[in-house]
């Protein structure tokens, strides 16, 4: 049975705010943000894919301006190339540089360390079913159930 007295999305945003400083604490040895880092482990495992500005924002689930701002820093550090699509000339096309490379295996090591300690102190079932519960609250379906005006 739940207990009564937890707010599960308050709990969420605590453990994120958690990961986050823990990432950008990381990232900042190599000055970078967290998610700047993060960014350079997403498009370095697309292998070989052709990557949109639009894809960044769904996969992070953030606005197209925070996209755009994102990616003109990580430009100015020359993380990232970006160029106009050949599909779509409205579309930005995201490409990691040579400075960049350097850093995928150091991301992935430190999310591999962080993967490891999961499945370290948890089992597959409780894994799952936290998989489960983190995919519905990504799907943004507790929220699609509260209204402007409070009624429910």
């Amino acid at each position: 049975m739940a207990e009564t007295n937890l707010n599960y999305g308050r709990l969420a945003k605590q453990a994120t705010n958690v990961m986050s400083r823990h990432l950008d604490a990381f990232a900042a040895s190599y000055g970078l943000t967290g998610v700047q880092l993060s960014t350079i482990d997403f498009l370095a495992r697309q292998k070989n894919q052709s990557v949109l500005q639009k894809d960044i924002e769904v996969e992070f689930s953030i606005r197209r301006s925070s996209a755009t701002t994102l990616l003109q820093r990580m430009a100015q550090k020359e993380l990232i190339s970006l160029s106009k699509s050949a599909a779509d000339e409205r579309q930005k096309e995201v490409h990691l540089t040579a400075k960049s490379q350097d850093l995928i295996q150091v991301v992935g090591d430190y999310l591999e360390v962080q993967q490891n300690s999961l499945e370290a102190n948890f089992t597959p079932t409780q894994l799952r079913a936290f998989s489960s519960i983190l995919t519905f609250l990504k799907k943004d379906e507790a929220g699609k159930n509260y209204k402007k005006n409070g009624d429910r």
